[in-house]
């Protein structure tokens, strides 16, 4: 860990400076406030992060600080907010969000998989992953990781406090390892937690593994949309076995609708498993909610039913407590958890 690190060791890097992690409250560990893959008017890729619009701030302002202030009112004090360059918003967009909202965002730099031809906006292999990731080598990609994490992103005083990384498929992409090995790296020197998209059952194995031979200690490591994977009675065994040598897990796209969430019972009974086998530890949640341009211009995600970030504590939350979701079991996940994972270590 680099000198810069060391100094900040037990503390939480928030857009707004460090911070105790017991100010933190409960923490959602996965959700977006920005995420803006896809000019649909000029039908281009976006693959520079700009200054933002004064109409796309505004909106922002209007329509997420309300939500994260009532998100208050249920105990959140912060989001890990894991979107990646150059899809995120402006600095200065974070911190002043933070601020009028009175929640901590862990904002992330890193790397995102190589999304599938054929689905959201990708129509060519050349819109899969952001252009920079094909030309820059293993050791510029973490460079990049590094400056943004210990000296701010595009020289403004925000640090990222977090590394995202992605990958789909059980079998990683050529670009997905080079971005998994640069994270790596990263992490190594910056003691700050990588937090991983990985939504298909193998997937899990894949990046633990590869994290693993790159000597990250697996307890700095958080996979994200596994869910599914922890329903499935076989692949939980594999996180349980992950979960014993240190891994984080990380069910999101609760989609809790007007049925109640009677379908998210398994899901339940599968936390409840976690906690029989000793791994509570290892759990926590987030919605994968919030602004993106991933399927149309840039608005409220779609894929999930609204409001964003508020929807945990009106709708998931509630609808877990009546299917059998403990206090204890809660607590652990949505504060102790974070509280423990997301420091400087």
């Amino acid at each position: 860990m680099n000198t810069v690190m060391k100094q900040l060791q037990g503390k939480v890097v928030t857009v707004r400076g460090p911070v105790e992690p017991s100010v933190l409250g409960q923490v959602m560990m996965h959700d977006h406030l920005h995420v803006d893959f896809y000019d649909w008017e000029k039908q281009q890729l976006i693959t520079e992060e700009k200054p933002c619009s004064a109409e796309r701030r505004r909106y922002l302002l209007d329509d997420a600080v309300p939500l994260l202030k009532e998100c208050c009112n249920y105990g959140m004090g912060a989001f890990v907010d894991p979107t990646f360059p150059p899809t995120r918003a402006w600095p200065d967009v974070y911190r002043e969000v933070s601020e009028r909202s009175g929640v901590h965002i862990i904002l992330c730099t890193g790397l995102y998989r190589e999304i599938e031809s054929g689905t959201y906006f990708v129509k060519t292999p050349n819109n899969a992953v952001w252009p920079y990731v094909r030309k820059a080598t293993v050791e510029e990609l973490a460079e990049m990781c590094v400056r943004e994490i210990t000296k701010g992103i595009h020289d403004t005083d925000i640090h990222a406090g977090a590394i995202k990384l992605g990958s789909s498929a059980p079998q990683m992409t050529e670009l997905e390892i080079k971005s998994f090995q640069a994270g790596a790296r990263a992490q190594k020197a910056t003691g700050v937690h990588i937090t991983t998209h990985c939504t298909k059952i193998g997937s899990e194995t894949s990046q633990l593994k590869l994290l693993d031979q790159e000597g990250v200690d697996l307890r700095r490591v958080v996979i994200g949309h596994t869910a599914g994977h922890l329903m499935n009675a076989e692949c939980r065994k594999a996180c349980l076995d992950w979960m014993k040598r240190g891994a984080n897990f990380l069910p999101t796209n609760m989609g809790i609708g007007k049925d109640g969430g009677t379908g998210w019972q398994s899901l339940v009974d599968a936390i409840h498993a976690v906690f029989d086998a000793g791994q509570g530890d290892k759990l926590c949640l987030g919605l994968d909610s919030g602004y993106c341009s991933e399927s149309c211009p840039f608005t409220r995600v779609k894929f999930l039913p609204e409001p964003p970030f508020l929807h945990m504590f009106t709708h998931t939350l509630p609808a877990f407590r009546k299917m059998g979701l403990t206090p204890n079991e809660e607590d652990m996940i949505m504060r102790q958890n974070p509280q423990r994972i997301i420091p400087v270590q």
